[in-house]
């Protein structure tokens, strides 16, 4: 009997024809035993509005709530010819063992569970699932469909995805359309991302209005023939010890000279365990400090090293452990990977690779996927950036089997002259997995190196007085922001809530903002834009719309789509519907004049797929699309286009796919030029 195998992307297709020797036969893979197609990603999206009816194409007060009875789905433009043979070969094989074996993950099962219905199926009793961590080697394929568990077993993932998308098009449709129009001006809304951008705002709003305090530290250096140490003048202030004064005048000469009198010392010997393996989300912040690269560039090139390299496993995984039943599975990738990397065996303590080792091995933990191991060397051909991602899994599955890093921990307590110092210091014993870490075992800044340190022998050679300033929080960047999305807190009752969107959409939520021109990366700051900042402040005036923003509200939203889609899906209706009915004045926005028409010299607009000039009504045609040639134009383009410059250098596509770089200028008919470099060459 003929297995029908849908995949998610033509590059798993290949895989599992390879794995399967299944030749390719006029647009999809064919022989006696399997048919192997793919969704080319998404094949089908959601009506938009005007597919439900032409009334509501224009936005318009009048035509809201758009809340459908039913929810349909449309082919994509893009990828119409392969949506109608996967829909042709489902139906032609109704009755054949169906595999679904898109992405293993709330995405890829909605995306197999849209395509059947367009398939018009109405039963899974023949529907089978394929769900696979490792990468796609022939063994893992072979044992993966061997294994494959009745697709109604994931019916609850199915739901929620559903849930999902569907809460996610209500929010997106209605608000952003309703906001828009009361301000005159597009302001694209989302249910997780308008919440996270509120969340960037308060940090900025707070570092802004923060008024910082200005305090004391008395410094001593004390030195002996063989050291030289620093001891910090303390006091005990309702039972807690502080090195911080207000005062600025303590007299502390008398101290010179003088012979640092040991009071008190306290020793502990300290181990420290690695970090567990990665997840997604902690490779992205990994990669943002080593790299400073962007959560979705990271993801992109994980989603490569999987699919295309299979050096790692799949990588939109929360989980940061495997399997008890990983052992082995873990002792193979050393064996493999020790013989390439000898280095990073110099602290693997074996005993590690055990079932009692929960820090690694723990069911309890574990998600749908296991933590990201790499499984083989990634080739020569790989770039430096794909090279440099892949060393830092591989760095932390040595780590996580190494021994712990291990140091004395010492804090000295002095009497000087009559004066009470402290001095904190740490020896290193072990270091442990530590010679793989990203950044050194260093001392921190207060902390002192007693390497040999005699305690008898100090004398104080001088004291200064240090000024410093109270430090208002850090702004917002990539790493801190993923770490705040990951475990949100209710600040009021210092409350874990749950996570913001998943490890596959937080990178994709923090690119939206950016590319919508709410959020910009400053000096690796994420800073909130003027279109943002205006957002926030017009929800932040109305209390019917402040869900949209509270985090709270965001992750009670998300503990319910996981507890039951349906009763997740009736709330976000029952919000939008009453809203949208008991509509209140949002200020009016009034749109930034961009600059002045270069045809007709009245001002310059923003459109939502264009800068136009608002002299059109009198017949001006001076129009810029925001889409050139796959390149973004921004504000700051079209200001410099207007002031006779280039804009900076844009990323574009030819038609048959190829990219090149070029900046754009206005020739004289005020039309967009390509400007090349002086080689004039496609990069």
């Amino acid at each position: 009997m003929t297995s029908l195998i849908l995949c998610e992307k033509p590059s798993v297709a290949k895989s599992f024809a390879l794995a399967l020797s299944v030749p390719w036969n006029n647009g999809f893979y064919a022989n006696h035993e399997y048919i192997i197609t793919n969704c080319v990603g998404h094949l089908f999206e959601l009506f938009m509005p005007e597919d439900y009816s032409e009334n509501l194409k224009k936005w318009t007060l009048e035509t809201l709530p758009i809340i459908p009875d039913s929810f349909k789905y449309k082919k994509n433009n893009s990828t119409k010819d392969q949506a109608n043979l996967v829909l042709k070969l489902l139906q032609e094989n109704k009755t054949a063992k169906i595999i679904i074996a898109t992405d293993a993950g709330r995405e890829g099962e909605l995306i197999a569970r849209i395509t059947l219905l367009q398939a018009e199926f109405t039963s899974i009793d023949n529907i089978y699932r394929f769900w696979e961590s490792a990468a796609l080697t022939p063994e893992v394929i072979t044992l993966g469909l061997k294994n494959a568990k009745p697709l109604k077993d994931y019916n609850v993932l199915g739901n929620q995805g559903y849930a999902r998308q569907q809460a996610d098009w209500l929010i997106g449709i209605n608000f952003s359309r309703l906001i828009s129009v009361l301000s005159n001006i597009l302001l694209p809304v989302g249910r997780v991302q308008t919440a996270v951008l509120n969340e960037i705002y308060k940090r900025e709003l707070e570092i802004k209005n923060f008024i910082p305090k200005e305090f004391f530290e008395y410094v001593a250096e004390l030195a002996s023939s063989e050291a030289n140490l620093k001891a910090k003048k303390y006091v005990i202030e309702n039972e807690k010890l502080s090195t911080h004064f207000f005062q600025n005048d303590i007299d502390l000469s008398g101290c010179i000279g003088k012979k640092a009198q040991v009071k008190n010392i306290e020793s502990n010997q300290k181990k420290e365990k690695p970090e567990k393996l990665f997840n997604l989300t902690a490779l992205q912040k990994e990669a943002f400090k080593c790299f400073g690269i962007s959560p979705d560039k990271t993801l992109n090139i994980a989603q490569k090293l999987y699919e295309e390299y299979k050096c790692l496993s799949y990588p939109r995984t929360p989980s940061r452990v495997l399997s008890e039943s990983n052992v082995d599975f873990a002792k193979e990738i050393y064996e493999k990977l020790k013989q390439v990397r000898p280095d990073y065996t110099k602290n693997i303590d074996l005993s590690l690779f055990e079932e009692s080792n929960s820090h690694v091995f723990d069911d309890t933990k574990l998600e749908d996927h296991h933590a990201l191991v790499p499984l083989t060397d990634i080739p020569h051909s790989a770039s430096e950036i794909e090279k440099g991602v892949f060393e830092l899994i591989v760095k932390q599955f040595f780590a996580v089997f190494s021994k712990p890093y291990i140091y004395e921990s010492k804090t000295v307590y002095f009497n000087i002259a009559e004066h009470d110092f402290i001095a904190r210091g740490k020896k290193i014993l072990q270091k442990g997995w530590k010679e793989l870490a990203s950044s050194e075992a260093n001392l921190e800044e207060d902390e002192n190196s007693f390497e040999n340190v005699n305690f008898e022998n100090l004398i104080c050679k001088n004291v200064q007085k240090i000024k410093k300033l109270t430090k208002p929080k850090a702004p917002y960047k990539f790493d801190s922001l993923l770490t705040f999305m990951e475990n949100p807190k209710n600040e009021s009752e210092n409350k874990k809530l749950v996570g913001l969107g998943t490890e596959a959409t937080r990178g994709e939520i923090i690119k939206s903002l950016i590319d919508r021109d709410y959020i910009k990366e400053v000096k690796k700051n994420l800073v909130v834009q003027s279109k943002g900042i205006f957002l926030i402040e017009q929800i932040n005036k109305n209390a019917d719309l402040l869900p949209l923003i509270d985090i709270s509200q965001t992750t009670q939203w998300e503990e319910k789509m996981m507890e039951s889609p349906s009763v997740f899906l009736k709330s976000i209706k029952d919000f939008v519907f009453n809203v949208c009915k008991n509509k209140k004045n949002i200020d009016s926005f009034e749109k930034e004049m961009i600059g002045k028409c270069p045809s007709c010299g009245k001002d310059i607009l923003e459109g939502k797929k264009n800068y136009y000039c608002s002299g059109y009504k009198e017949g001006c045609t001076f129009v810029l699309w925001k889409d050139i040639a796959g390149a973004k134009l921004s504000i700051k383009d079209v200001k410099a286009l207007l002031a006779g410059k280039n804009t900076d250098i844009k990323t574009c596509k030819k038609q048959d796919g190829k990219s090149f770089k070029c900046s754009f200028s206005l020739d004289t008919e005020n039309k967009i030029k390509f400007i090349f470099d002086k080689k004039g060459k496609i990069q």
